[in-house]
Order: structure tokens, then C-alpha cells, then sequence
């Protein structure tokens, strides 16, 4: 089910470095929560590890919400 996930892909070795650790390599994400300057994600395989992105463009993360256009 694609409600509520995004893929994320990491820009800085700071952000390769938790993509590796807590997301496991896997890019796709949970969105936890949205406000208009910052989206909160939680690792689907970790979900006790939180992360947000600055809206509309994050220098540590490139990501998009994932829609039923994307099956």
C-alpha cells in the first residue's frame, strides 16, 4: 500500500550514512507528518528512527511521495 511513503535518496555522506544505518539501503519511507516548511519521515524498517526533509528542496535529501501513478 502506498499511503503515507515517499522514497528519499540520499545527497551528503551525512544523509548516506543514516541511509545506510537506520534505513537499511531501502528508500522508501513512511510520511509521519507534513507542514508547509518541513515533512517528517520514519524508516520502514526502523520505525523508531525519525528524519525530516526542509520543503521544497533539502540539502542533506532528494525525495518525493510516492502515489498510485508510481505502481
Amino acid at each position: 500500500m502506498l499511503r503515507h511513503k515517499a522514497l528519499v535518496y540520499p545527497k551528503t555522506y551525512k544523509a548516506f550514512v543514516n541511509y545506510a544505518n537506520h534505513l537499511n539501503n531501502n528508500p522508501v519511507v513512511i510520511i509521519e507528518h507534513k507542514r508547509e516548511d518541513r515533512w517528517f519521515f520514519s524508516s520502514s524498517d526502523n520505525p523508531d528512527y525519525w528524519f525530516w526533509v526542509d520543503v521544497p528542496e533539502d540539502k542533506d535529501w532528494s525525495y518525493r511521495e510516492l502515489t498510485g501513478e508510481d505502481i
